[in-house]
């Protein structure tokens, strides 16, 4: 006899799961479009007079909100909470047994609790963490993203890349808008987000992961026209500098003396690793070193390879004695490897090809701002 058969049954409850199922249903479907973790709860054994069917179900979320129907017993539900929370801090599904006398029950891989209730009867649930795959936005197509967008997808994440140019980055979706509202509908709630254009339209990313109310934003970018930047940021949103400014992880990455863009990618992936980790699920903010992001209009200000990781601008005093200053950004560039342009009769280094190619397309704009900065 099944569930459905209780009518004729004194030992069968009558089965709510159908009524409750449609609401479970939806709302697992909006937590997995919202990016969120929840936990799923399955009766898998009943003895009566419990009021709840084997394959009655309901899921938790990390608030310990229960929808579905797992039974009526006030102390199955409040077991059913804690231990789904539980499961989802440590990531692993669990088996729960709960009972009049816990030691009926007790069994290796099943851990057992007292049914406190007046109902009385046994339930077993099963308890299965379920954290959809985050979303991993990463905004530019500098040398950096190209490395982040090959070694993303080993941390099972599903990458997006925002590149007007629309270039191909393998199994990664890519968006060509680069307008905040436009990057925010493309790739929904709560991403990880890494910006790294290279000054291009780092505000407008930065912006985009500040309005989808990413857990992390992490710029790379040097720390010279922050404030500039985060105030590009903030105009975009209509907001307080301030704020956003909270919201951005700037440099980007653990420090680990990163230097090529495969290094930095690393570090930043390794810092990305440890936010999730720290906040459990996806949805807090990163308490790390608050920085900022970069002016859309600036196309060179932003990430050098061995400014970017969470490192110093210059790595020792002994390193930095022989290097140039790139006067686009203000990172130190190595003059033996380090692209170059001449300029009445001086030789400018920098950090990189596209710092290199705003200087060279207005040299007076960084040359005029450099001397101010030095009054």
């Amino acid at each position: 006899m099944t569930g459905h058969d209780s009518e004729t049954s004194g030992d069968e409850p009558p089965h709510r799961a159908d009524a409750a199922d449609g609401d479970v249903a939806a709302l697992e479907r909006a937590l997995t479009e919202r990016g969120e973790a929840y936990a799923r709860v399955t009766v898998v054994r009943r003895e009566p007079p419990v009021s709840a069917n084997v394959g009655d179900r309901a899921v938790v979320t990390a608030d310990g909100d229960l929808t579905g129907w797992i039974g009526g017993a006030a102390c199955a539900q409040t077991t059913a909470t804690s231990e789904a929370q539980a499961a989802l801090e440590s990531g692993e599904p669990r088996l729960v047994g709960i009972a009049p006398d816990p030691e009926t029950v007790d069994r290796p891989g099943l851990e057992a609790f007292p049914m406190h209730c007046h109902s009385e009867g046994v339930l077993e649930l099963f308890i299965e963490p379920v954290n959809p795959t985050p979303d991993l936005l990463i905004v530019g197509s500098s040398p950096v993203a190209q490395s982040l967008s090959r070694l993303a997808p080993e941390l099972s994440v599903d990458v997006t890349v925002v590149d007007p140019e629309g270039g191909d980055y393998g199994d990664a979706k890519t968006v060509t808008t680069t307008k905040p509202e436009g990057i925010v509908e493309a790739i929904g709630h709560a991403p990880l987000v890494v910006v790294t254009s290279m000054g291009q339209y780092d505000a407008r990313g930065v912006a985009a992961g500040v309005s989808a109310e990413a857990p992390y934003v992490g710029l790379v970018a040097s720390d010279k026209r922050s404030d500039e930047v985060i105030d590009r940021a903030a105009t975009l949103l209509d907001g307080d500098a301030e704020e956003v400014r909270a919201a951005v992880t700037n440099p980007a990455g653990v420090d680990i003396e990163a230097r090529t863009p495969a290094e930095i990618a690393t570090a930043i992936l390794a810092e990305i690793v440890d936010a999730r980790a720290n906040t459990g699920v996806l949805g807090a903010s990163v308490g790390t070193d608050h920085s900022d992001s970069e002016a859309d209009t600036d196309t060179g200000d932003a990430s050098e390879p061995a400014a970017e990781a969470g490192h110093d601008e210059s790595a020792s005093d002994s390193e930095t004695d022989d290097l140039a200053t790139d006067p686009v950004c203000g990172m130190s560039a190595d003059p033996e490897t380090a692209p170059s342009v001449d300029h009445d009769g001086e030789t400018y280094y920098f950090c990189c090809e596209n710092c290199a190619a705003s200087f060279r397309d207005d040299p007076a704009s960084y040359l005029d701002a450099e001397e101010t900065a030095s009054a």
